[in-house]
C-alpha cells in the first residue's frame, strides 16, 4: 500500500516539474509560426471548401438518402405479411428524413459560414 503511494507521489511531482519545464520553454521561446495571409490564399480556400461542399457533399448525402429509402422500401415489400417488422421498416422513414433534415441543415450552416467568411475577408485583410 505505501509503494503505491509513494509512487503516486513521484508521479505527481514529476508531472509538476514537468508542466513547469514545458511552461517556462513556452515562455522563453520566441519562435513565430504564423504567416501572413493575402487575399488571393483566403480566397483559394474558400473556393476550395465551396467546392467539397457542393461537388462532394450534396450528391453524396442525396446518394445515401435515395439508398436509404430504397432498402427501407425493400424491406417494406419483403415483410409485407408481417405487421411488426412492416412498422419497424415505416418507423426507419422517420429516421431517413430527419436524416436529411441534418444533412440540409448542416449544408445550410456551411454555406453560411463560408459567405460570412467569403464577405468579410477583404475588410478583415485591410484590402
Amino acid at each position: 500500500m505505501k509503494k503505491n503511494q509513494t509512487k503516486n507521489k513521484i508521479i505527481k511531482k514529476l508531472s509538476k516539474i514537468g508542466m513547469a519545464l514545458t511552461l517556462i520553454a513556452i515562455k522563453s521561446s520566441n519562435m513565430v509560426f504564423a504567416t501572413e495571409f493575402g487575399t488571393a490564399q483566403v480566397e483559394t480556400a474558400t473556393d476550395n471548401i465551396k467546392r467539397v461542399i457542393t461537388s462532394i457533399a450534396m450528391p453524396l448525402g442525396g446518394v445515401i438518402i435515395f439508398g436509404s429509402v430504397v432498402i427501407a422500401a425493400v424491406k417494406m415489400i419483403i415483410n409485407a405479411n408481417n405487421p411488426q417488422k412492416r412498422a419497424e421498416s415505416v418507423s426507419s422513414l422517420a429516421w431517413i428524413c430527419g436524416g436529411g433534415v441534418v444533412l440540409g441543415a448542416s449544408l445550410i450552416i456551411a454555406s453560411i459560414i463560408v459567405n460570412i467568411a467569403t464577405n468579410s475577408t477583404n475588410a478583415l485583410l485591410g484590402s
